[in-house]
């Protein structure tokens, strides 16, 4: 069963190309990573009895309301205070609170899978990013902190990546602009992160964040590529950008809308009918380089 999207769905044309953009703007944790995954097997141990949907669902709730109350703290401190508040009885945790806990005294049961985002997290591969490389500029569009970020794009990284269509942060790395929340103070889906990133790839950049002046880029050319429904693909709708929704095997809890909606699909590829609030679909970003490729051969003059 397909679920529909809001009201303000953006209405897809089989007729656009994915090789009609120019940028991929995407989250690394669930479209190159399967974060979910790496959640629920933390926290197994802390909750056996519980299911995965539960375990994911319950993690997006909290995690979602400290983002929003504390759209400025890194990361890794919000992942540790979701732990806490997951493990934790409230009753136990205003004690804590009243006797005057540090942040690092809380949170120092947590066990060592979920301390950041990028010792829990596992690259699946990097050959997608060198099909991808070849024809996009790449952006890493995260909510994440800086130092948690390093870890992941160290293992991202390779010499032997065969070339990009745009300059990249460094010469072994596939991304051609990196910006995190701690970056730009806001989580998604706040609007000032999509915002931002747009903003860097224009003409005329912020001065305050990361840029490359070599890669300049119309919205109209700017492709989401994410897991997230919530975080990435609502945010691109809003601002009637195409999209593409990662969604490994149809079922997304984590970036789900409300939390609780879940998205199915019955086919991967473009939708036809506006009634997703996405512009393709595919299983995984594989799968996405794959039809990249094949459009590109196909207008390769026999």
């Amino acid at each position: 069963m397909a679920h529909k999207s809001p009201s303000a769905s953006a209405k897809s044309s089989p007729n656009v190309k994915l090789t009609e953009n120019r940028a991929l703007v995407f989250d690394v944790y669930g479209t190159l990573v399967d974060w979910e995954s790496a959640i629920h097997d933390a926290f197994v141990p802390v909750f056996p009895k519980l299911t995965r949907k539960e375990i994911l669902v319950n993690y997006a709730v909290i995690e979602g309301n400290l983002q929003t109350q504390f759209q400025s703290t890194l990361y890794s401190t919000i992942l540790e205070l979701a732990y806490r508040q997951l493990a934790t009885p409230p009753s136990m945790t205003t004690a804590g609170s009243a006797q005057g806990e540090s942040r690092e005294e809380q949170c120092a049961s947590t066990p060592d899978g979920v301390k950041g985002e990028s010792e829990i997290s596992t690259v699946s591969t990097s050959s997608t990013d060198d099909a991808l490389k070849k024809h996009f500029a790449l952006v890493v569009l995260s909510n994440i902190d800086d130092s948690s970020f390093a870890g992941t794009h160290e293992k991202l990284c390779t010499p032997d990546y065969p070339g990009s269509a745009y300059r990249t942060v460094t010469p072994d790395s596939p991304f051609s602009l990196i910006l995190t929340a701690q970056q730009v103070g806001a989580y998604k889906p706040n609007p000032l992160m999509l915002e931002s990133a747009l903003k860097q790839l224009s003409a005329n950049p912020n001065p305050s964040l990361p840029s490359n002046p070599l890669v300049d880029v119309d919205a109209s050319r700017v492709l989401v590529v994410a897991n997230s429904i919530h975080h990435d693909i609502i945010p691109a709708m809003q601002r009637k950008l195409h999209s593409v929704w990662i969604s490994r095997h149809g079922v997304n809890f984590i970036g789900s809308e409300s939390s609780v909606t879940v998205y199915h699909s019955d086919r991967e590829g473009a939708t036809v009918d506006g009634g997703c609030p996405y512009t393709w679909r595919y299983e995984t970003l594989g799968r996405m380089a794959d039809a990249v490729e094949e459009e590109v051969q196909k207008e390769i003059p026999f």
